[in-house]
């Protein structure tokens, strides 16, 4: 751990700063962050974050992560999540207990609000029951966005989202103040 003494003020000429397994305020763990530029600038009370230049932001969550997330939220009392990101989707399956099991699976992609905002939308659902769709958009609702970047503690827009093999990745940039 390095510590560092300062007044009220300190001023950083280029910075790269790397953050793991962060636990967002509605649960999600984000597993890395990395925030690179130039100019930074922090005040100790109450603490602030600026940096008059534009800066880089990219965000990884794991589909593991993800499917934790689900697990822990246990939406329309699914259960045994595990979900798979590839060709620009997030592809979940869980499981249904009535009186047996019953397998559901989703299919949602992800989208941008106003630059600052990430929202799971879902596409289908397929699993035996009326309104099992409408139970999984209400809980949808009520965790979207999964990501704000009004939670970090420096101003930053996303610019790209790409769902891969493994996870989702967030490219964007950190901004003046």
């Amino acid at each position: 751990m390095i510590a560092v003494a300062i007044d009220e003020k300190l001023d950083i000429g280029e910075f790269t700063v790397h953050l793991r397994n962060i636990r967002l305020p509605m649960g999600l763990v984000v597993d890395d962050v990395r925030l690179a530029g130039t100019r930074l600038h922090l005040e100790r009370t109450p603490f602030a974050a600026t940096c008059p230049e534009p800066g880089t932001l990219e965000v990884f969550v794991s589909a593991a992560s993800l499917a934790a997330f689900l697990e822990r939220q246990a939406p329309a009392g699914l259960k045994k999540f595990q979900v798979e990101a590839r060709d620009g989707k997030l592809f979940i399956q869980a499981v249904k207990a009535v009186i047996v099991e019953l397998k559901a699976s989703a299919v949602c992609h992800l989208e941008m609000v106003g630059g600052t905002q990430l929202m799971v939308i879902l596409e289908s659902v397929d699993m035996a029951g009326a309104g099992i769709k409408n139970l999984i958009q209400a809980q949808l609702d009520k965790i979207n966005p999964i990501i704000d970047t009004a939670d970090l503690p420096i101003p930053a827009t996303i610019q790209s989202i790409l769902i891969e093999q493994g996870g989702i990745i967030l490219r964007g940039q950190i901004s003046p103040p």
